[in-house]
């Protein structure tokens, strides 16, 4: 398994991350899809409102095959943001990468989370 499964893989075991791309970066995220097996990327722009659907969604459709791959998700962002494609794999892989330290590190303190079991009857 090479850098880039390894990522694919730790995504779709973590859930979504924020997409910290210049001027994409308060609300965006993109992930990893169970029932579609794809990756995919909800994108709003910083001056955009949060509350409202993203302004731009990349994922499986009539129009899109499935993405399972962190470069092929980087072309369709950035063709979609207008940027370099290097850039939009940089900042991907880089979100992985800082998930693993910090969960890592929360490790290695000892530092509590938050774990939520839902069971069939309750609901929140």
């Amino acid at each position: 398994m090479n850098e880039l499964d390894e990522a694919v893989s730790q995504v779709c075991a973590r859930g979504p991350v924020p997409l910290a791309l210049d001027g994409w970066d308060r609300a965006s995220i993109w992930g990893w899809d169970e029932t579609t097996g794809s990756l995919y990327a909800h994108l709003r722009p910083n001056d955009g409102d949060p509350q409202e659907p993203p302004a731009i969604r990349i994922a499986l459709d009539d129009f899109t095959p499935a993405i399972t791959v962190l470069p092929t998700l980087a072309q369709y962002i950035a063709m979609a943001v207008n940027c370099e494609p290097w850039k939009v794999l940089t900042v991907l892989d880089r979100a992985v990468d800082q998930d693993e330290d910090y969960v890592e590190k929360n490790a290695e303190t000892g530092a509590a989370g938050t774990v939520v079991i839902m069971t069939d009857g309750y609901d929140i």
